[in-house]
């Protein structure tokens, strides 16, 4: 049974989540990496159990009150405990595959981790490439609730590290064990309870100030929510000005269908190294750089398949880590979701540098006024539920072109198992068209994996598949450094 101390309310930020998961809005994001070296069933459980104790947050799930109506209650009718117990069969999977590729990520997509279960908000499969002298790879898919991108790439570093300290282990009886007797039991309340905080963990929201938004934006919204034409003249008075280019517009409606399909590309270190110079030179970030090159290829290929010769803008939604605000021990922590994205507009790009430099003037002024923040601290005083069902059937409904996330340069945990490959999948959901996430291996190797709607794939243009033409056109321009 578990202790009230290890029982919470959820904090405003995961109750937006628990309304995306549970409600079918959103599936799960995945990190994959392989290792350069082996891991046995049996040495993946000891190194998970050891994780576990050292940090409760894996313990996580979140339980809804019986014979409740989550809209109703906006998501106050769940509990945020520590679970009972956590089996390795339950959290563990292996899987036999010919390759890791895109059909691989398409697989992992449809993968939900469940809530209201006995069992923590993150599983692992374990692959093994048949085709390729059966190297193996792990990925961790999560909850976007406890977990952000940099959440889940540091689960990798901790549980490399873990394998890494077994690997160390100098009893060679017990190494021999190590290789052969799996922990079933990774966490069982009763037995591990000297290993938990004395109260469960807040929720990372409420661990900082980032998220508070100033009083007059509250005030505004509550004036617009009660107060007829409110809303429609603070806007007219107040937003900015989009300028003679209208943004890009999905033409399909709205579904809630999750599924997404995946392109994935890789850059080569000597590459990396050449736009990291080009970037530094015009004072722009390689952020920056794709997020250019991926809005040219879009304009020559899903844009001009859709609508044609129409010259059309686009906001790009990019991912912020707000630990960056805060002393060591904030940005130390580093699970739980701590992240949001800033929005970029820009119209048609004529001009590759100036662009990237207009990008990089907007994103940093995001950055500094932590306005992205404080947009989510406004979910708050809204209605998960009736927020994300509004977009169902829309056109456009509020799609971001599409979002980038760049999780930056990896560094090895250990000199034992050290990352060989990374990939960052994610669904594509209602938020948005076309999901770009980015990682760097310790080589400089560059991986990008392009998630997008399964619709765009029955785009033509002069009888090519629109998203051929994009991802070769892609690569054609980062290639052109």
């Amino acid at each position: 049974m578990v202790e009230d101390r290890h029982k919470r309310a959820p904090g405003f930020n995961e109750r937006f989540y628990i309304c995306r998961g549970t409600e079918g809005f959103y599936n799960n994001f995945n990190i994959t990496v392989k290792y350069d070296k082996h891991v046995t069933a049996a040495a993946l459980s000891i190194a998970l159990k050891s994780l576990i104790r050292k940090n409760s947050w894996f313990t996580h799930n979140f339980f809804k009150k019986d014979g409740t109506d989550s809209a109703i209650h906006n998501g106050h009718n769940w509990t945020l405990q520590i679970v009972n117990q956590i089996r390795f069969d339950d959290v563990v999977s292996f899987e036999k595959i010919a390759h890791f590729n895109e059909k691989v990520l398409v697989k992992l997509n449809e993968q939900r981790v469940e809530m209201n279960i006995d069992k923590p908000l993150w599983r692992i499969i374990v692959f093994e490439e048949e085709e390729n002298n059966n190297e193996q790879l792990i990925c961790i898919y999560v909850d976007h609730s406890q977990f952000d991108g940099l959440s889940a790439v540091q689960f990798q570093k901790d549980l490399s590290r873990e394998l890494a300290l077994i690997d160390d282990d100098d009893d060679d009886d017990e190494k021999e064990e190590n290789e052969t007797k799996v922990k079933e039991i990774l966490f069982d309340y009763s037995r591990d309870l000297q290993y938990l905080p004395n109260k469960v963990m807040p929720p990372a929201e409420y661990a900082t100030d980032l998220y508070i938004p100033p009083l007059t934006t509250v005030v505004n919204y509550h004036l617009g929510r009660y107060v007829p034409f409110y809303e429609n003249i603070y806007n007219w008075l107040y937003e900015p000005k989009r300028g003679e280019y209208p943004l890009f517009v999905n033409k399909s409606p709205i579904r809630k269908d999750m599924a997404s399909k995946y392109n994935i590309l890789k850059i080569n270190p000597d590459t990396t190294v050449r736009i990291t110079e080009f970037c530094r030179l015009h004072g722009v970030s390689v952020t920056a750089y794709l997020d250019i090159m991926v809005i040219k290829a879009l304009q020559n290929s899903v844009f001009k398949a859709m609508h044609g010769t129409s010259q059309l803008s686009t906001t790009s939604y990019v991912a912020i880590n707000g630990r960056r605000y805060y002393a060591r021990d904030i940005q130390d922590f580093r699970f739980g979701s701590m992240v949001c994205g800033a929005e970029v507009y820009l119209p048609p790009i004529e001009n590759d540098i100036l662009f990237m430099q207009e990008f990089t003037k907007q994103l940093t002024t995001s950055i500094k006024s932590k306005n992205a923040f404080k947009a989510i601290g406004m979910l708050q005083y809204k209605n998960a539920w009736k927020l994300l069902n509004d977009k169902i059937g829309k056109i456009g409904g509020g799609r971001q072109t599409f979002t980038i996330s760049n999780l930056g340069k990896m560094t090895d945990s250990n000199n034992i198992y050290k990352f060989k490959e990374m990939y960052f999948g994610a669904s594509v959901g209602v938020m948005y068209n076309l999901v770009v996430n980015i990682t760097t291996l310790p080589n400089n190797e560059l991986t990008i994996v392009f998630g997008y709607l399964p619709e765009f794939e029955s785009l033509y243009l002069d009888n090519k598949n629109a998203i051929e033409v994009f991802t070769s056109l892609f690569k054609q321009y980062v290639n052109n450094v």
